[in-house]
């Protein structure tokens, strides 16, 4: 059994040696979290309340049916879930959201106004299996 003297004397070598273990650990740790884990989404804000008023009033002045309401509701799920997968972002509502998001409210206006025109809401089943 080694006496105190010996125990002494290897004391820097084990303190480097966990130090060294710990270090190399953690370079482990962060290389795999950094190349071996896809970045998680963004947040970002819609103004959903101004997209559904805009079209609420538009509706209730050309005298929309009740299924052209509904096709315009699953275009607009679809044209949130297309924006939110191509950019990888969380959508939220922009009062929901703290200052600074960026608002995607022009793409998914744009990607609505694409799965209305082309009837992407009455060809596809669950909205969020959109293109």
């Amino acid at each position: 059994m080694p006496d105190k003297t010996d125990m002494d004397r290897n004391w820097p070598v084990m303190v480097s040696t966990v130090l060294l273990s710990g270090a190399v650990a953690a370079a482990v740790a962060a290389a795999t979290l950094r190349y071996g884990v896809e970045e998680p989404p963004g947040v970002a804000s819609v103004r959903l309340g101004e997209i559904t008023t805009a079209y609420t009033t538009r509706a209730a002045s050309e005298g929309r049916m009740v299924e052209d309401v509904r096709a315009w509701g699953e275009s607009l799920e679809a044209a949130l879930d297309h924006v939110a997968r191509r950019h990888r972002l969380v959508l939220v509502p922009a009062r929901a959201v703290a200052a600074g998001a960026p608002d995607m409210t022009p793409y998914v206006e744009a990607a609505l106004e694409r799965f209305l025109a082309r009837g992407a809401a009455s060809s596809h089943s669950p909205a969020g299996n959109a293109p």
